[in-house]
């Protein structure tokens, strides 16, 4: 894929959450020198970082969980002054950023891209905010648009409340109105839709099939299809008790969204991850297939979940004290990175 500078690059990128949350700030500022947890990404290899955040940490509210002993220089910023330090030393430090909004009430993943207490009016109003905000930073490729719709979500119902596909294109037009250059990184939809997809066990914004039918009306060269891919750690999906699993994983992946790589589309993982070992005992063998896969498919863009060790759902790139590293996790990056499959069973 190419960045904003027409310069091909493969993204080796990470999660790092936090400002989507009430802390209003990125996690692990109560134990590091954030310039410091910079470096370290760098360090292992990592050349990008997605950021996830919400409506709050935009409109300057007071952020949480930061030792300002260890970060005498975050003193006194509210919580938009802090994204800007944090996207400026990323970028400073040659890491290319993907900003992502991820929730809008600051604490769940809601569905849909609006909710009661926040219109798509806000919605559209704060990526116009992000995009002119950050416009002019080199290495911010792009914005995801909201992470990981799912039902009640459509995709070309046109039923204004549901419609994704409208939505996304509302919104895309609105941020490249102002950053012209940038990427919009697209979640699918959960739900299976006839004649281009029918019901069947997706991730939420894991199908990507309905666009077979309705392609957006995004410019393909800034459109990024971003689709999320977990093993059994964070959820069960009904084909992990599949008696053929691993094996039966490409023709799924395939399915939702490799496909569309084939016909030319921009594919980028926009999470996976899990424990590792440390949790389902299947989660090893789906995350050695899914590097496989990928390997295999060359889809070479991807935004592993996550640097965060307290993530719930599949630990993190560092252990609790946010300095030692989970080294088989970035043995199996590498080998993605260095596209080397797994070696053949005995």
């Amino acid at each position: 894929m190419y960045g904003n500078d027409d310069r091909p690059i493969a993204l080796r990128g990470v999660n790092w959450y936090g400002f989507e949350l009430e802390s209003y700030a990125v996690h692990g500022l109560d134990k590091r020198n954030w310039k410091d947890l910079i470096h370290q990404v760098h360090a292992l290899g990592f050349n990008a970082v997605r950021l996830p955040f919400c409506p709050g940490t935009l409109h300057r509210a007071q952020p949480t969980g930061i030792d300002y002993r260890l970060n005498p220089d975050l003193a006194g910023l509210d919580s938009l002054a802090l994204l800007d330090r944090i996207v400026e030393g990323l970028n400073a430090e040659g890491l290319y950023v993907l900003l992502d909004h991820h929730s809008p009430d600051c604490q769940s993943l809601t569905p849909l891209w609006y909710t009661d207490a926040y219109s798509e009016d806000a919605w559209i109003a704060d990526l116009r905010l992000v995009a002119r905000r950050y416009r002019h930073v080199p290495r911010v490729i792009g914005i995801d648009l909201k992470n990981e719709i799912h039902d009640p979500a459509t995709w070309g119902s046109g039923d204004p409340r549901t419609d994704w596909k409208l939505a996304s294109e509302r919104a895309a037009r609105e941020v490249l109105e102002i950053a012209p250059r940038w990427l919009i990184f697209l979640s699918g939809i959960q739900g299976g839709q006839p004649p281009c997809s029918e019901p069947a066990d997706y991730a939420w914004g894991g199908n990507f099939q309905p666009l077979g039918c309705q392609p957006p009306d995004i410019p393909a060269t800034q459109l990024v299809l971003a689709p999320h891919a977990y093993g059994p750690d964070p959820f069960m999906h009904s084909y992990f008790k599949d008696e053929a699993f691993p094996g039966n994983l490409p023709a799924i992946w395939q399915r939702d969204f490799g496909q569309f790589s084939d016909k030319g589309y921009t594919v980028v993982i926009g999470e996976f991850g899990g424990k590792l070992g440390r949790g389902e005992v299947r989660d090893v063998a789906w995350q050695n297939a899914f590097v496989d896969w990928l390997i295999a498919k060359h889809l070479d863009n991807t935004f592993y979940w996550c640097l965060n060790p307290e993530s719930a759902d599949t630990g993190g790139i560092l252990e609790d004290d946010w300095m030692t590293v989970r080294e088989d996790k970035m043995d199996l990056l590498r080998r993605l990175w260095r596209g080397t499959p797994a070696p053949a069973a005995p």
